[in-house]
């Protein structure tokens, strides 16, 4: 009989940081020809393409920040580990991945599997910080555990105890799935991870852009975002949603420019001599935007440990 890890990462869920219009419309990238990127085809063809790009250029900034297993988009992570509570009753928490947004369960004792009981978390002993996130004992938990009770009901400074716990972290980033009109106060996604009450996010339209906040009468989980005031434009299908710093969006743009020009564009050409020499711009060129992507990710760059 096997017994499967506990924890539960998402690694390998990519998703796009920037709409196909992003790229399209982006001075980075108004030397790039997008018609013809697969040769002959249709535009909707070369538009699956460019999406394709997109999307292991989002890939690119994932592994330079996160390391092999985390993403800058919002995502629900569920990790394990055995902690000591400190002399206050607190056990301190710094998961693999960050910024943490919300915590969404925990469950501690001195044993894995039916050793762990759950926390009832509320936000009187519970303090989540962008890089850790704290649980204080409260008396209502009563926490006991086979033969061995913790301190009578109390987490026992310097006890090893196994912890698992879920949370959700990093930007909250999806599409819109259906056209708004200006005046609206809310707009449907494609996937509302990451999204919560008070939260603000950047609908990224062009000359369109507009930057809201989410209502407090909005439930975590729905695909219909409410937004505190209406909007001003009108928006399509298809519109990038995100918390994402605008940083971590040129990045990915100019790794798509990249990846394009490193396609190459030859040619001949007659030097001094007479005799024709080919050329191509790819490495003078893609070089470049390889590193300007990678410089501006630099300060997202993460670096985590356990507590």
């Amino acid at each position: 009989m096997s017994v499967v890890a506990s924890y539960n990462q998402a690694a390998g869920r990519v998703e796009p940081y920037v709409s196909l219009d992003e790229v399209k419309f982006s001075a980075t990238a108004s030397a790039i020809d997008f018609t013809n990127l697969i040769e002959n085809a249709t535009q909707a063809v070369q538009d699956r393409a460019l999406s394709e790009v997109i999307v292991r250029a989002s890939s690119k900034a994932d592994v330079y920040t996160m390391g092999q297993y985390g993403t800058l988009n919002a995502s629900v992570n569920t990790e394990n580990g055995r902690y000591r509570p400190n002399r206050y009753g607190q056990i301190i928490v710094n998961p693999h991945f960050s910024p943490i947004i919300a915590v969404n369960s925990f469950s501690c004792g001195y044993g894995p599997g039916v050793g762990l009981q759950p926390v009832t978390l509320t936000a009187d002993n519970t303090s989540i910080e962008r890089n850790e996130f704290i649980v204080t004992y409260a008396s209502s938990i009563g926490l006991t555990t086979g033969p061995l009770s913790i301190a009578g009901g109390n987490w026992a400074p310097n006890a090893q105890l196994f912890v698992a716990y879920s949370y959700t972290n990093g930007w909250a980033n999806s599409f819109t799935t259906a056209t708004s009109a200006a005046g609206a106060t809310s707009i449907t996604v494609l996937d509302p991870t990451g999204i919560y009450p008070g939260m603000s996010l950047t609908i990224w339209d062009g000359m369109n852009d507009e930057y809201r906040q989410v209502d407090s009468s909005y439930v975590p989980g729905s695909n219909t975002i409410v937004f505190t005031t209406p909007l001003s434009f009108k928006h399509g299908k298809g519109v990038n949603v995100s918390a994402l710093p605008a940083e971590v969006k040129q990045a990915v743009i100019h790794f798509v420019v990249a990846m394009i020009k490193q396609r190459g564009q030859g040619g001949l050409v007659l030097n001094e001599i007479g005799e024709p020499t080919a050329v191509t711009s790819r490495v003078e060129s893609s070089a470049e935007d390889e590193i300007q992507g990678y410089d501006l990710l630099d300060a997202y760059r993460a670096i985590w440990g356990r507590a």
